[in-house]
């Protein structure tokens, strides 16, 4: 007698229900090649899934000659199709033809967007950012965000809505809007089926203005040949309404346009700068002025050297 081999691919493949987590399949054992057939495993696919990836089931049902299992934990509003392999003591067999492809229920979305921030931007705005939510778990036709923002320490919330699924940033334009004032923001998901969830509250920052007075008391003194130090003392008023990221030092010669100067930016709160490879025996011309997020302020006095010969 044969000693059988793997089972042969099993039939008709169906899906007979469908809602928008789960799905009842139902098909017909193939050939047992002379082995009873001891499990069948359900394959599903899907357009965002790398090939076929076993799916968890519910245990499967046998009426004589129909089989049928329920999946479960399917993503709503997802194309699925799905497939059936048998195994025996022998081995695994060839795969069923797949079914045909249905799309799940639409649901609710639950995930909600991630890494809410923003900041910058704008004078009088206010720029939100997010992570878009892939499509495979948007749940349902008609995505879209749903954008919450109030002043800290307030209690209404502002609400915007963002129509499309691929959107990632939103910006509230105000003229009334404080500079560089902080926003509780949270961004939600919407579907055909109604909204979802919020992402958890964030702090975002209303765009700054730029610096309003200029750096004060600037003096310079040529060090050689091709070298001038510069140094200055920062603006009198130092409210965060144009608070200062640092300095931007324009130095341009005697004969030169003062829009070809070049510049040199420090960083913080550094009050002094060097500037080099200058041409010997030349007069120089230099201005300072603080910069930050929206752009510089206006300029200091000039102050003229000459390099050393």
């Amino acid at each position: 007698g044969s000693t059988g081999s793997p089972p042969g691919p099993p039939e008709d493949v169906t899906i007979d229900e469908i809602t928008d987590t789960t799905a009842q399949l139902s098909w017909r054992p193939g050939a047992d090649n002379h082995s009873p057939i001891t499990m069948y495993v359900v394959q599903a696919r899907t357009p965002f899934s790398v090939g076929w990836q076993a799916v968890s089931t519910v245990p499967e049902v046998i009426d004589g000659k129909t089989f049928t299992a329920t999946v479960v934990g399917l993503n709503p509003w997802v194309e699925y199709e799905f497939r059936v392999v048998a195994a025996n003591l022998i081995g695994i067999g060839e795969p069923s033809r797949p079914s045909e492809n249905r799309r799940t229920e639409e649901a609710l979305p639950e995930v909600t967007p991630a890494n809410v921030s923003g900041g910058g931007g704008s004078k009088s705005e206010l720029v939100i950012t997010w992570e878009t939510v892939p499509e495979e778990l948007q749940n349902g036709g008609g995505f879209g965000y749903v954008v919450a923002f109030r002043p800290f320490g307030t209690i209404s919330w502002m609400q915007a809505a963002v129509a499309s699924p691929d959107a990632s940033r939103y910006v509230f334009r105000n003229e009334s809007l404080p500079p560089f004032s902080p926003y509780e923001v949270k961004v939600g998901v919407a579907n055909n089926k109604g909204a979802g969830s919020f992402s958890p509250v964030t702090v975002v920052y209303s765009a700054e203005e730029e610096p309003t007075r200029a750096p004060i008391t600037v003096l310079a003194r040529s060090l050689s040949a091709t070298d001038i130090e510069i140094s200055w003392a920062p603006p009198r008023e130092n409210q965060h309404k144009g608070r200062i990221q640092g300095y931007e030092v324009r130095c341009w010669r005697h004969d030169e346009k003062e829009e070809n100067a070049r510049k040199i930016r420090t960083v913080g709160n550094q009050t002094s700068a060097k500037v080099t490879n200058l041409q010997g025996n030349a007069l120089y011309h230099l201005a300072v002025k603080a910069y930050n997020t929206a752009g510089t302020g206006p300029s200091s006095a000039m102050v003229n050297v000459t390099t050393k010969k």
